[in-house]
């Protein structure tokens, strides 16, 4: 089968909500890509078209090759069907990830993250918002570039995405799946910062290997339950609900989650730019560290030296002082948040260990004498 006169279709790879992903070869090129086409059912409603067809052009607006390439779109003659191509990607989701494994290291986790904020932080740039952002829209694929890590991270499905207007009061009805929606997604708003609360959630659940929400950690998962935890239900602090199963989580991380998984969209971290910032420390492991760290710095990725933006109150005031890490009582003022200061300790007092062992010997020697000295007079006395 031949569609869009270029595209051979080998098989189909899968089916979502809107559209059926098929890999093809496109003729012209004689490479294989992931055709993606709108199903046909759908082709009548104006605005599921036009989300569909906005696939194509929001992706070329963001400068990432950690977002997947289209690299191609238009309309099937033959069918009046809206197609794209992308590039074929090797790999699997992190949503299959992370089923078939217990969870990731923190240098993993950082690793992951590196990739998908360089992604989010360049659609934020761009004023645009994923509103979609979950483990089944992450793709880990298998890197093809000499000198790279075996994971090639992409950001999928930017369908749903939203263009941040000057003016964005304006809803647009509640889209994306449910469990990983920020509160304001809910009531149809979306900012770069519905971004963030989904990269708190996914953090927890890749370091934890389970969902943060309760209603989603059970073998029959409750979506009435978990809107209920996502709305109203105290958010507890992610080290509480680990230690519960006898896990644990990075130092710090309590406090970071704070600042993405917090009801007020202003008190989260603004963009995905700086919640990556803050997240570097608290994953840093090693010599991957070293590597995040100077990537941080670099150009590249400009990060900055302190985050800005509203400080969190900690968990919608559901921690009490005496349950919070130092950390989280003692935060910066209102209006900033500075990156994690490695202070340099004083150095350890010297010992004296050179007349320590001078003192042993003088000792010892005279011990020595005195004892010599006794022998003497003794012999002396029985003469």
């Amino acid at each position: 089968m031949t569609f869009a006169n270029d595209y051979r279709v080998v098989r189909k790879i899968a089916q979502g909500g809107m559209g059926a992903v098929y890999e093809a070869e496109q003729i012209s090129t004689a490479k294989l890509r992931a055709l993606k086409v709108m199903l046909p059912q759908l082709v009548a409603d104006p605005q599921l078209r036009a989300r569909f067809e906005q696939e194509a052009k929001i992706g070329a607006r963001i400068s990432s090759e950690h977002v997947v390439e289209v690299v191609g779109a238009g309309i099937d003659a033959a069918t009046g069907m809206p197609w794209l191509a992308m590039e074929l990607l090797e790999g699997e989701t992190l949503d299959a990830a992370m089923r078939r494994r217990a969870n990731f290291t923190p240098a993993e986790t950082a690793q992951i993250f590196e990739q998908i904020c360089h992604a989010l932080s360049a659609a934020h740039e761009a004023r645009i918002v994923h509103r979609d952002l979950k483990p089944e829209n992450i793709f880990m694929a298998r890197s093809h570039r000499v000198g790279t890590g075996a994971r090639d991270v992409k950001i999928l499905d930017f369908g749903v995405a939203k263009i941040v207007s000057e003016n964005s009061n304006k809803t647009t009805g509640a889209l994306g799946t449910p469990m990983w929606l920020a509160p304001e997604q809910l009531q149809g708003q979306a900012s770069t910062a519905s971004d963030v609360w989904a990269l708190g959630l996914i953090a927890f659940a890749m370091l934890a290997g389970f969902p943060y929400w309760r209603g989603a950690d059970t073998p029959s998962p409750s979506l009435a339950e978990v809107l209920q935890e996502i709305s109203t239900k105290p958010l507890d602090p992610p080290s509480l609900r680990v230690g519960q199963k006898g896990r644990s989580l990075p130092s710090g991380f309590d406090e970071w989650f704070g600042r993405c998984v917090v009801r007020d969209p202003a008190a989260r971290f603004p963009t995905a730019r700086e919640a990556f910032a803050a997240l570097v420390p608290i994953l840093a492991t090693g010599g991957y560290a070293q590597a995040t760290m100077a990537a941080v710095s670099s150009p590249a990725f400009s990060m900055p030296t302190g985050v800005s933006g509203p400080q969190s109150q900690g968990y919608e005031q559901t921690m009490h002082a005496s349950s919070r890490p130092a950390a989280m009582i003692a935060t910066p003022p209102p209006g900033s948040m500075a990156a994690p200061s490695f202070a340099s300790q004083p150095p350890p007092a010297k010992t004296s260990s050179g007349c320590s062992v001078a003192l042993v010997v003088i000792l010892s020697i005279g011990a020595v004498g005195v004892l010599v000295f006794a022998v003497i007079v003794l012999w002396l006395v029985r003469r």
